[in-house]
Order: C-alpha cells, then sequence, then structure tokens
C-alpha cells in the first residue's frame, strides 16, 4: 500500500464549490506513481526509461461523500490484480477530518506497453514484474 495526500484546491472544484469528478483521476494517478516508487518500481526513473507505460484501460469511481476547497484528504492505493499483460490498482480517498471518513472508491486497470505495443510483461521484463508479484502475494 501507499498513500498520497492532498488538499482540495478550489480549482480543482465546479461552479458548485465541490470537487470535480475528473480530478480523482489525476489524484489516482499521483499515488499510484507514489505506489511504484515504494515498491523499487519508479515509473520515470525505472519503467518508463526501459520504454515501458501503463496504458489505461479500464478507470472508475464511486462516490460517496463531497469534498469542498480546504478539505485535507489521503488516496490509499493497493495494487488489487496482476497478470503477465495488465495490473489494476485499487483507490480509496478518506478525509482526513471527520474521523478519515471514505468519500471516494475506485480503481484503474493498466496494460503494459512497449514501443506503442501491448507486452507480455513477464517476458519483458520479468525482475520487474517478479517485483509486482511480490507486492501482490504480501497483500494476499
Amino acid at each position: 500500500m501507499a498513500t498520497w495526500r492532498t488538499t482540495v484546491r478550489w480549482a480543482e472544484c465546479d461552479v458548485a464549490g465541490i470537487i470535480y469528478h475528473a480530478h480523482l483521476f489525476d489524484w489516482f494517478s499521483e499515488a499510484r506513481i507514489c505506489w511504484l516508487e515504494n515498491h523499487n518500481l519508479d515509473y520515470y526513473k525505472i519503467l518508463r526509461p526501459r520504454g515501458i507505460e501503463l496504458l489505461v484501460r479500464h478507470a472508475e469511481a464511486q462516490f460517496f461523500h463531497a469534498m469542498k476547497p480546504g478539505d485535507q484528504v489521503t488516496v490509499s492505493v493497493n495494487l488489487a490484480e496482476l497478470s503477465a499483460t495488465r495490473v489494476k490498482f485499487s483507490y480509496q480517498v478518506f478525509k482526513d477530518r471527520d474521523g478519515g471518513s471514505e468519500t471516494v472508491r475506485g480503481v484503474t486497470e493498466h496494460i503494459f506497453v512497449a514501443q506503442n505495443h501491448a507486452i507480455r510483461f513477464d517476458r519483458r521484463q520479468p525482475e520487474l514484474f517478479a517485483r509486482f508479484q511480490t507486492a501482490l502475494s504480501s497483500i494476499h
């Protein structure tokens, strides 16, 4: 697991003064980058220099409570599933106040890509794939 913290900015809100839903996917991305870094899979220093990209195949979010400017939140991310060609992350967003109430739950699924083509990550980068496997096995 990894966590990423932020404060809701006015620029991230709609005219009603609540978080605009699309910004949550930016937050998921930031949390995922932290997760990768924490598991020795840094996106910018390890994956991308080797030509590996994680293209989004699917993304979803379920909203439970509104967030407003000034709310401090924590995004928790976990590796949920792994295959030779795909990886899935799960996310929970909590308000740091109000006893840490969950405000959003979501998932993103990614395809391992190199040179604009889907790849079998286990064959292309077996040592990096093993790092993902180790992270997944530590959860289950």
